[in-house]
């Protein structure tokens, strides 16, 4: 059996994982990711939801996503956003460091929160988007070109522009007009038409077909596919050569933008020299008291046993595997750590309930330094950290927060892990 040993350990992949794998190893710590899978984030609209709706108007859309939380963490103090109120501007600013300087910049919009576009011509609020998707002068635009690619079955311009005049706030005399483009036939998916737009001589001819159908101030918006790497310059070369701002919408996962994410920080980790194993699953835990002195993994038929001096775990709720439900009953998969429920139903008979279904907040309780305790409040592993939809009381379908959750736990977790010594995470 294959031995390896290591300062941290990170299990799982998804956005919390790969910022606390970061965040370790800037501090200097060897560290090691295990996933089965490559995780929800490349699932993802690749967005940024920090803080959807205000709390006093559930309808309304928050301006102020940072102050929302302030006011979050006051009435509800059970809620994730409490343990890392902290470092949550400080990790926003690291996360947008790396993608900036990885060639696929995040922007913040001048409103606190985009009202960005989707696919279905509804509007979602999120805090950060990449460049590609940052619309900003939706409610300015005198016209809209919504632009489908006959090769592409998913994406209807049609749907998308006649949502859009009744959930956008558009001027009164701003026209929304539809374009089905080609570029030489066949069924392609997402993954392999971007691809495809990379090459100039496809991108020449998508500008000649589009330029036609523009009028003087025209956005012009097109499905996420504007090149499947994070670093291609499809959308600018597209602006440069239509003459008019671009963006990509929003889509219903798996979209690409999510992927392009998770390229950005899976090559960021690489330059720091963290070893990262997919297809690995962590089967047991070694504990002794309240220190785990280490795990066993089984990736391509081979067991390794891990040691670790800290264990984050990241491996997701329900659907990333991290929870498993059973009748009456739910656990945590790795470590059997207790997992906060609810008194009541653990479901709405009404699946698209504005208050959100109560399974969802189901999770892990947590300190202040995301280790995990019980009822009591007593911690129950020392040198094991928790982040992501592992933890309790985040409603995030409703609340549109997710991914801010993630972000500014695993960050927190990796700095904390990073530490000059263990009694910094006790």
């Amino acid at each position: 059996m294959m031995q390896k040993k290591t300062d941290v350990l990170v299990i799982g992949a998804g956005l919390s994982g790969l910022m606390a794998a970061a965040q370790a190893a800037e501090q200097g710590k060897q560290v090691l990711v295990v996933a089965k899978g490559s995780g929800s984030l490349g699932l993802s609209s690749g967005c940024i939801d920090l803080w959807g709706y205000r709390l006093d108007q559930p309808e309304q859309v928050c301006d102020d996503p940072l102050q929302e939380i302030v006011r979050l963490v006051e009435v509800n103090p059970e809620h994730p956003y409490a343990r890392v109120q902290d470092v949550l501007t400080e990790s926003l600013a690291y996360f947008s460091d790396i993608c900036a300087a990885s060639g696929y910049p995040y922007v913040t919009s001048p409103g606190g929160n985009w009202l960005l576009p989707t696919a279905l011509g509804t509007v979602r609020p999120t805090y950060l988007a990449p460049v590609t998707m940052a619309v900003d002068s939706l409610g300015e635009a005198k016209s809209i070109l919504v632009v489908g690619f006959r090769e592409l079955k998913d994406f209807y311009p049609e749907v998308l522009a006649g949502n859009l005049k009744k959930n956008a706030e558009l001027a009164a005399d701003c026209r929304i007009n539809t374009l089905m483009v080609s570029v030489g036939g066949g069924d392609l998916n997402p993954n392999t038409l971007a691809h495809r737009l990379e090459r100039p001589a496809v991108l020449n001819e998508i500008i000649k077909q589009v330029k036609p159908a523009l009028s003087a101030g025209t956005l012009v918006f097109f499905p996420p596919v504007l090149g499947e790497r994070a670093d291609s310059t499809v959308a600018a070369d597209l602006a440069a050569g239509l003459g008019c701002p671009v963006y990509e919408v929003t889509n219903i996962p798996p979209a690409l933008p999510g992927q392009r994410l998770q390229q950005v920080l899976l090559r960021f980790l690489k330059h720091q020299g963290v070893e990262v194993i997919m297809g690995c699953t962590v089967t047991a835990a070694r504990v002794t008291g309240t220190t785990c002195t280490g795990v066993t993994a089984v990736g391509n038929g081979k067991s390794m046993q891990i040691t670790a001096g800290t264990v984050i775990l990241a491996t997701g709720s329900f659907l990333g595997g991290g929870l498993k439900a059973g009748m009456g009953l739910i656990k945590e998969s790795i470590f059997d750590l207790p997992v906060k429920t609810c008194a009541g139903e653990w479901s709405d008979r009404d699946f698209l309930a504005l208050s959100g279904q109560p399974f969802n907040k189901f999770g892990l309780t947590v300190n202040d330094n995301l280790q995990p305790v019980d009822g009591q409040g007593r911690v129950v592993l020392e040198n094991v950290l928790i982040t992501g939809a592992n933890l309790a009381g985040c409603n995030y379908p409703v609340e549109k927060c997710g991914n801010g959750v993630a972000l500014a736990t695993g960050y927190k977790s990796g700095k904390l892990a990073g530490g000059v010594s263990s009694a910094a995470i006790r």
